[in-house]
């Protein structure tokens, strides 16, 4: 198993893929999947199960020839190994075999002195597991779990761990929003240990390179892996991401195959759009990206319409409930939350912040919660998070990369901001910024700069700008198509320094409908000093 420093479930080694470019089609695929909510003796999580679940659906329609899905209690230490060995033992020497995990990580002082770089063991955490006595068995350690995927050789293993060990967040967590938790569990230490200690061929298989594996983390060592609301339910970002994959949403480029960049594109992508740049999946091995991976994908399904219908978001305001109910009568789009929802949004009525359920404080609303123009304030910001939502799923089927530099921190009043947009394969561009209340600024062609109508294939479009008021979250949405689009910027530029996200999302449907669409959307988001 190969090491990430301290990334996701740390691995000993170097990975590289099995074979070179050109190896043969793999059709025989068959999966083992994990997914752990409801833990007996440690805190639980939402949208583990839900993660397992959509796997597993997708696996389905890919046409796995196995798949063994383990829940909650059911997902024990004795029978996932049985159930690994079994899927080993009854495929061919080319199959591809997919090992899955959603739940908690965590970490221990290393079982063998001199073993482990940073002087921990990680382990995927089961649902009996506890820090003492017999539940201590109910773990995955990463020497075993290397041992494991040593064995399925020589056929094809992707390895997809949705999980933490430590960390914290890239921007500062509001406690306000409706946190779901994260899938990472902090264990002082394990006492009357009833694992056994590693075996030498386990310690050997860590320190190996392990050829045929190809292994997708959630995070990056100093991060956290949130759950996030997701299609209104708790999910993890990189099991949906992997998921939308399979269904073939990363076949870029159509010819019916998933290499191992298309994947890592998606996935990097999706995470990031799901999690508003919170959450940045580590993939190893680095290159080697022109090797295929999965084959055949399956065939994705037309979307009924560009963008999806506008469903009501959650929106909680912090009042007395009555108060809360009379605040929201005038609002369109949305849902009160309830006492066991997760809220899309939640509106501190005494400040005028507004929340996402990714924790950041997205828009400040001035005066009286009650007048007019508050309303037209929050109106408008729940019009820009509506469509948010909607091109970000858009995105989920053929989606431009876009990143910004120098990070995805929160930035202050006169820093220096570069966005970036990749991957394109329509060279006629648009690009627009939705600030915090919905005001649409148009970006790109300007009619006084000149701009060309197209841009290079593939990218990249870099975009040069300084962070003013007023503050909050701004996202940039980038559109290529292999048409032009000269009537839809005419009406784009004819909202600009206008809240006015809703009517954004009617002229895309009006002008793209029907055509090959490349969404990009990515949040940028600011405080005062």
């Amino acid at each position: 198993m190969a090491r990430i420093g301290k990334t996701g479930l740390a691995m000993a080694g170097a990975l590289a893929l099995l074979g070179a470019a050109g190896a043969s089609a793999r059709a025989e695929t068959a999966a083992l999947v994990i997914g752990i909510d409801e833990y007996q003796y440690v805190s639980s999580l939402k949208g583990a199960v839900n993660d397992a679940r959509d796997i597993a659906a997708a696996l389905k329609s890919l046409g796995a020839k196995d798949i063994r899905l383990f829940l909650d209690g059911d997902a024990q230490r004795g029978p996932i190994i049985q159930a690994w060995r079994e899927l080993i033992a009854t495929t061919s020497p080319d199959a591809t075999l997919i090992l899955t995990y959603a739940g908690h990580g965590a970490q221990q002082p290393e079982r063998v002195p001199g073993n482990e770089a940073d002087g921990k063991d990680e382990f995927l955490v089961l649902a009996g597991f506890a820090p003492r006595g017999p539940g201590t068995a109910q773990r995955l350690v990463d020497d075993e779990l290397a041992l494991l995927l040593k064995e399925a050789a020589p056929r094809r293993v992707i390895f997809v761990s949705d999980s933490c060990h430590s960390g914290t967040m890239t921007r500062g967590f509001d406690t306000r929003a409706d946190q779901l938790g994260t899938r990472a569990l902090a264990i002082d230490e394990i006492t009357e240990d009833e694992l056994p200690p590693p075996t030498r061929a386990a310690l050997a298989a860590e320190a190996e390179d392990q050829p045929h594996v190809t292994f997708f983390a959630a995070v990056a060592e100093h991060e956290l892996a949130p759950e996030v609301l997701i299609d209104r339910q708790p999910r993890g970002a990189l099991s949906w991401a992997f998921a939308n994959a399979l269904r073939g949403n990363a076949d870029r480029n159509g010819d019916g195959i998933i290499t191992k960049a298309e994947l890592e594109t998606h996935i990097r992508s999706g995470v990031r759009m799901a999690l508003e740049g919170r959450q940045h999946p580590q993939v190893l091995p680095t290159g080697r990206g022109e090797t295929t991976l999965i084959d055949p994908v399956a065939s994705r399904p037309k979307p009924p319409s560009l963008l999806g219908a506008a469903a009501p978001l959650t929106l909680r305001i912090l009042a007395e409930p009555a108060v809360a109910k009379s605040l929201a009568k005038g609002l369109a789009g949305v849902s009160l939350a309830g006492k066991a929802d997760s809220a899309a949004l939640v509106w501190d009525s005494a400040t005028g912040d507004v929340v996402t359920a990714t924790g950041d404080v997205v828009a400040r609303l001035t005066g009286d919660p009650r007048a007019p123009e508050t309303q037209r304030q929050l109106q408008g910001v729940i019009d820009k998070w509506s469509l948010v939502g909607r091109l970000k799923t858009a995105a989920e089927r053929r989606s431009l990369a876009l990143a910004v530099s120098p990070g995805d921190q929160s930035y202050r009043q006169g820093e220096a901001v570069s966005l970036d947009i990749r991957g394109n394969e329509g060279t006629y561009f648009t690009l627009i910024n939705l600030a915090a209340d919905g005001t649409v600024n148009m970006l790109y062609p300007l009619a006084d700069r000149k701009d060309p109508a197209q841009i290079a294939r593939g990218g990249p479009y870099r975009l040069a700008l300084t962070v003013e008021p007023p503050f909050g979250a701004d996202h940039f949405v980038a559109i290529a198509t292999p048409k032009p689009m000269a009537a839809l910027q005419k009406d784009l530029t004819a909202l600009d320094g206008r809240p006015a996200a809703a009517q954004v999302a009617a002229l895309l449907t009006k002008h793209l409908t029907g055509q090959t669409v490349e969404f990009g959307i990515h949040g940028v988001y600011s405080v005062a000093r």
